[in-house]
């Protein structure tokens, strides 16, 4: 058949050329495949969130490996496992004994030496949950802002 013809039965029947033209390229839209631009949008999302949970994991927080840094994890592990404060007394040579509860006359748990960063004695408590405090003397004797509470990071005086 003839394009001609196609055109005169379109017209007989009260269809236009146009109509039957748009008809189509509007059916052929509503059968296209591919992605809308929301679930495109929403895809990016959920990777960059995942990204945000993931990445952390990947590359650890940088923590200064020192011998006082590796004490007071160490201690915070202590006071977890056992369920009740650790006392660590460090003088000013450098030397510290880490003791449990609040009973000096028991034993101690650990003792041994890290390099002097103190000018006083002090006397760091861990407790249990893993936050970190000077007693009172020895906060007055350091100053508030050398120990970070939640995360027992010293920090240079």
């Amino acid at each position: 058949m003839s394009a001609n013809r196609v055109w005169v039965k379109q017209r007989k029947r009260g269809h236009s050329h146009r109509t039957t033209q748009s008809t189509r390229l509007f059916s052929s839209m509503r059968h296209r495949s591919g992605f809308t631009l929301i679930e495109l949008v929403v895809v990016l999302i959920l990777m960059g969130l995942v990204a945000v949970l993931v990445v952390p994991a990947l590359f650890p927080r940088h923590h200064d490996q020192s011998a006082l840094s590796a004490l007071l994890v160490s201690a915070r592990e202590v006071a977890a496992r056992r369920g009740e404060v650790v006392y660590v007394h460090i003088d000013p040579r450098g030397e510290w004994r880490m003791e449990a509860g609040a009973n000096p006359s028991q034993a101690a748990l650990a003792t041994g030496r890290v390099e002097p960063f103190f000018t006083a004695p002090v006397t760091l408590m861990v407790s249990p949950l893993g936050s970190c405090g000077f007693d009172v003397r020895s906060a007055a004797a350091v100053g508030a802002d050398v120990l970070d509470p939640l995360t027992c990071e010293m920090r240079t005086p």
